[in-house]
């Protein structure tokens, strides 16, 4: 059994098809140069319809709060897209045929950009997979929360170590509009020890109502989760400047969004009768991602936070405190 997921494409007599989302993510954590790297290849309307649009992301933070990378956009009949591989021009993301890991190329030289990667993953199959209510549909989320990291990855013309970095992969998909008043908080915290932390949660675009969260900790090749009374999320918030905006046409359309009220700091806290923790990310940089819905108008606005954080834990009444790289999704 693999522990990916495939693209979950509408069929012609679905009568939500027009609001279909899909995406496959890939974060890779890199902590002798201290680098969180996001790939992302998403689809945005029914295969079938020529105003769909295929979108492909990558870039990096660096420890500094400085973001490279771009984005590709483009239709489906321009692109390569089975159930589980999305190839764009300078950007793809594919399961292996054999279903044992996944493969990303990212090349855009003039983005300071140029990755190779194979991602295996370190837990067994079918770890999370989750669907809950989203706007004026739904939203399904899947995930492969840790995994090892192979190839190469050059910023700016430098490569760098992958000695010791480790991936996180999800897939995404379900029926809504960009637009609507809808949004997320998502996060991926790769720390040392072989612990990873995943929080999201549905929200408004205000962040007023918020879904119950779900939280899990990995030890090793132990999943450990956290019912919703089980998690304490506290954000601390100010205004941030996005350094890296995608695309640049939309941005220059929108520049009333560039600085945004988002976390500063966030701090997570778990209890349960299998572990007890307390990780604090603070936000080295913020890049945004302004997504345009192709069926109809409307705008999302994905900011994405990097930085670095630290864990304190109890697991099994074995004590551990130790550091890490994190992501946090802060959509608008």
């Amino acid at each position: 059994m693999t522990a990916f997921d495939a693209l979950r494409p509408p069929v012609t007599s679905d009568p939500t098809a027009e609001a279909y989302k899909d995406w496959f993510h890939l974060n890779i954590f890199v902590p002798e140069s201290g680098h969180v790297v996001l790939i992302n290849l998403s689809l945005h309307g029914p295969p079938w319809d020529r105003r769909t649009r295929v979108v492909g992301t990558a870039l990096a933070c660096d420890v500094q709060g400085v973001w490279t990378g771009g984005i590709e956009i483009t239709s489906m009949s321009d692109s390569s897209v089975s159930l589980q591989s999305v190839f764009l021009k300078s950007i793809s993301l594919a399961v292996s045929r054999d279903g044992t890991a996944l493969h990303t190329r990212v090349q855009r030289p003039d983005d300071g950009f140029e990755v190779e990667i194979v991602a295996q993953p370190l837990l067994p199959a079918g770890a999370l997979d989750l669907t809950a209510k989203f706007g004026s549909g739904w939203i399904g989320w899947s995930a492969v929360p840790v995994m090892s990291v192979s190839g190469y990855l050059r910023i700016d013309g430098q490569e760098l170590s992958l000695d010791g970095a480790r991936a996180y992969h999800d897939h995404n998909w379900g029926r809504w509009f960009w637009g609507e008043d809808v949004a997320w908080e998502w996060g991926a915290f790769a720390l040392d020890q072989d612990i990873t932390v995943v929080v999201a949660r549905g929200t408004d675009k205000q962040h007023f109502v918020k879904q119950p969260p779900q939280v899990f900790l990995v030890y090793g090749k132990r999943v450990i989760g956290f019912t919703p009374d089980q998690i304490e999320i506290s954000l601390e918030m100010e205004p941030i400047v996005a350094s890296r905006r995608l695309p640049g046409v939309l941005a220059a359309i929108h520049p009333d969004r560039r600085l945004s009220d988002l976390p500063r700091q966030l701090v997570l806290r778990g209890d349960n009768p299998n572990a007890r923790f307390e990780l604090v990310f603070e936000t080295d940089g913020a890049a945004q991602l302004l997504l345009a819905e192709p069926m109809r108008p409307g705008m999302g606005f994905i900011n994405e936070v990097a930085g670095r954080c630290k864990l304190s834990c109890v697991i099994d009444q074995k004590s551990i405190k130790t550091t890490g790289l994190g992501v946090f999704e802060y959509v608008t």
